[in-house]
């Protein structure tokens, strides 16, 4: 919501996780090609990132092949050295997701769209966490890209527009099963290609 970008504000969320992965890989490996220190620089590099890598088709925004070619180019560009394939097999999700957060990589997951009946407006619950400990519903979402940072047995801890939310994951898998499909609600797998020197 800081941009001053229309296509940005509505359709932006894929870039948006990409661009934060790209600085936390960056500042783990002790670079500083972006600098994100105030709101107007992060907006700026943002809008940069997403011309150069990420084209956004508005009102729908980006697939998720678009999004990690995009990141395989950027990683490139930026000397990082990791890899991005899109989707998994959707048993493997969680246990991709997984092994990717202990390997110290937040994860890009797609809440895809209705499908193949689009013109459903079916839903999956995010949950924010109360300061006793249970999980309250907060907000509904579909064809949305969020980042994943912790996972359990039973909740994903993520972040959407910069904001922290919970994931039942019994929920995300029936919301894809029954309303989506695991070719267009799945994660950007990212792994390590070799050591920086």
């Amino acid at each position: 919501m800081w941009s001053d970008r229309k296509v940005l504000k509505r359709c932006g969320c894929g870039p948006v996780a990409a661009y934060d992965l790209l600085l936390y890989l960056e500042r783990k490996h002790g670079m500083r090609y972006s600098d994100a220190g105030s709101k107007q620089e992060y907006c700026r590099e943002l809008t940069k990132l997403q011309h150069r890598y990420f084209p956004l088709i508005y009102p729908k925004g980006i697939n998720g092949v678009l999004l990690t070619l995009g990141l395989n180019r950027a990683f490139h560009d930026r000397h990082l050295p990791y890899r991005a394939v899109w989707a998994v097999s959707g048993k493997k999700l969680f246990s991709r997701m997984a092994d990717m957060l202990q390997n110290d990589i937040p994860v890009i997951l797609a809440i895809g769209p209705n499908f193949p009946m689009i013109w459903q407006k079916k839903k999956l619950v995010l949950y924010r966490k109360t300061p006793d400990g249970r999980y309250q519903p907060s907000t509904d979402v579909m064809g949305h890209y969020v980042t994943a940072l912790k996972l359990d047995d039973e909740y994903v801890k993520i972040s959407s527009w910069g904001r922290s939310y919970y994931i039942r994951i019994s929920e995300y898998q029936d919301y894809v099963n029954q309303n989506s499909n695991f070719v267009i609600s799945n994660l950007v797998l990212v792994r390590q290609t070799k050591t920086t020197g």
